[in-house]
């Protein structure tokens, strides 16, 4: 390639990332990787180490990569999930399609590829070398362990990314079985956490059932699904208020000089007094929320007004005339 056409192809690629539909994949690419470098740090540094199966893939990792490690050292954590991931990605192409199979590539081959890297330049007991109980390490890994892994999903979910694995069979079931996402989520996740309790690491089978294994990958499922919820529907919680008033140009310039938030008029009719009055709708800020329905309830006492909670905001809600 001469430099007349290494300079065309620069500005060929510089043109393309001008393109906002370019830069947007581009970032959302760049936070699906981050997303999944926070969730291998969580399992590898503590999940793994601690033996806390809180489901998916990396649970069946954890569960099962000890019985095989016994007799041939090579095989790790990353390995195993190479291999399901591999199986899974096929069960993909063949159920779900080949658009599918594309967008799911790319992260699910990334999160062993990371994990394999960890393993070769970590000790996975790397932040937990210095703690000596057993009950503490449990404490501090499940703590730690459930907050990353929760973060990583909740950045490659929000970004329309998938951590591959476990979500390709979940939606084959969604898909086949008629039942929603959630279900099959939660379903094949506490399938594993109670099967947790049949394993003893490093041994096998055991004829007690272990209910701690249990009790410790419950509470990171729980604590995982919490954290991926919040990231996933903005991570801050919002408060829509409605007023129904007679004096609906009084509430918005109360609202405009409080809080400087964009109103919404609708006009509502009483059903049993048939009188038509205005109803004043504004998303806004939790403590937004307390502050200008005690005004309200001062300028105004007879203005019906209520308030809901509202988990997810898109489009024009900053305030007005600001960024």
């Amino acid at each position: 390639m001469d430099k007349r056409e290494s300079k065309s192809l620069i500005e060929k690629i510089e043109e393309g990332m001008r393109h906002p539909g370019v830069k947007r994949k581009f970032k959302q690419y760049c936070l699906i990787t981050l997303g999944v470098i926070i969730l291998d740090i969580g399992f590898f540094f503590f999940l793994n180490p601690a033996g806390i199966v809180s489901g998916g893939t990396m649970g069946l990792a954890i569960l099962f990569t000890p019985l095989i490690n016994h007799s041939w050292e090579w095989f790790t954590a990353s390995i195993f999930m190479y291999i399901i991931d591999g199986i899974a990605l096929l069960f993909g192409l063949l159920f779900l399609g080949k658009e599918f199979f594309i967008k799911t590539i790319y992260a699910t081959l990334l999160s062993p590829t990371v994990i394999f890297i960890f393993e070769r330049a970590f000790d996975d007991k790397y932040f937990l070398n210095s703690i000596t109980d057993n009950t503490t390490i449990k404490i501090v890994s499940l703590l730690c362990g459930s907050i990353l892994t929760g973060v990583g999903v909740g950045i490659a979910i929000k970004n329309n990314g998938s951590t591959g694995g476990m979500d390709v069979f979940q939606k084959i079931m969604s898909k086949y079985l008629k039942v929603p996402m959630s279900v099959t989520i939660y379903f094949t996740d506490w399938v594993i956490v109670i099967f947790a309790g049949f394993v003893i690491r490093e041994v096998g089978f055991t004829y007690i059932y272990q209910i701690e294994n249990v009790v410790w990958g419950s509470i990171g499922v729980i604590m995982q699904a919490y954290i991926i919820d919040w990231i996933c529907l903005s991570a801050k919680s919002r408060r829509t208020v409605y007023v129904i008033t007679d004096n609906p140009d009084s509430i918005k310039e109360l609202i405009y000089k409080e809080l400087d938030r964009g109103v919404t008029f609708s006009r509502v009719t009483g059903a049993y007094t048939n009188l038509e009055r205005t109803m004043v709708i504004c998303t806004m800020d939790k403590n937004e929320a307390y502050r200008i329905t005690s005004m309200i309830s001062e300028y105004e006492p007879e203005a019906f007004t209520f308030v809901t909670s509202c988990k997810e905001v898109r489009g024009e809600y900053e305030r007005r005339g600001l960024v």
